[in-house]
């Protein structure tokens, strides 16, 4: 009985530690959080007969390690092409409004992140903002 018991206990305290071990790994991966600019700003035509007829966007991406940061820059011409076609696809009235905003970041984000995974086998980005929004 004591045998068991001690080997329960064993065992018990290897999960335990394993535990913390793999979170630590888990962290590694996001201790360096930076952004990565996308400049020049994207400066865009809006579909004709919608109102406004421009849209100027800035943006950052969120990288979570150096090595990501650079893959961002090295891919950026892929990128700015990902950002430019789905900024361009906009209906100018329907821009204006802070839900259809948010959604186009979300729609841009995933557009990133596609690009990004065709070139590089991996989304890189954990997060793209928006820094600066212009409608004329």
């Amino acid at each position: 009985m004591k045998r068991i018991l001690s080997m329960a206990l064993l065992l018990g305290l290897c999960v335990v530690l394993a535990i913390p071990a793999g979170a630590a790994e888990v962290e590694d991966v996001k201790k360096d959080p930076s952004y990565v600019k996308l400049s020049p700003a994207f400066v865009v035509n809006l579909k004709r007969g919608t109102g406004a007829k421009f849209l100027q966007v800035k943006a950052e991406v969120l990288v979570n390690s150096p090595e990501a940061a650079e893959l961002v820059r090295l891919h950026m011409p892929a990128i700015r092409d990902a950002m430019i076609m789905q900024l361009s696809n906009q209906d100018g009235r329907a821009i204006r409004s802070v839900e259809t905003r948010e959604q186009l970041r979300t729609d841009a984000e995933a557009a990133v992140k596609k690009a990004l995974q065709q070139m590089t086998g991996k989304p890189v980005i954990e997060g793209l903002f928006f820094t600066n929004y212009v409608i004329q």
